[in-house]
């Protein structure tokens, strides 16, 4: 008694390939794929608004450790702009590169 041929090995299996973009839905949809400067936009909305939820939560947590602290000194004060520091570094070349890229291309 002879095996059958295994699944994939030497059948060719009669599968349509459709190009999506000559479908009726794709044409109804009326999709087009998102240009070089659309893309750019969209960073660069969500990385500013990302570095503003970010300053805003870093203040509040300042403001946080200030209220707890029983007495407002120098170590107080330290502690709670830490974190605007932190958030600053790392938001700062971001978006020093995004805002460069934006504008160089809006004098275009």
């Amino acid at each position: 008694m002879e095996a059958s041929p295994r699944p994939g090995k030497g059948e060719t299996h009669d599968i349509p390939i459709e190009n999506i973009e000559q479908t009726e839905q794709f044409r109804r949809l009326r999709l087009k794929e998102p240009t070089k400067e659309a893309t750019a936009r969209t960073l660069a909305v969500v990385l500013i608004w990302g570095f503003a939820v970010a300053v805003l939560c870093c203040l509040g947590i300042g403001f946080y450790v200030l209220a707890k602290s029983p007495a407002i000194d120098e170590k107080s004060l330290a502690a709670s702009t830490e974190f605007l520091k932190v958030t600053s570094s790392i938001f700062a070349p971001l978006l020093a590169f995004v805002l460069g890229y934006y504008f160089s291309k809006r004098e275009d």
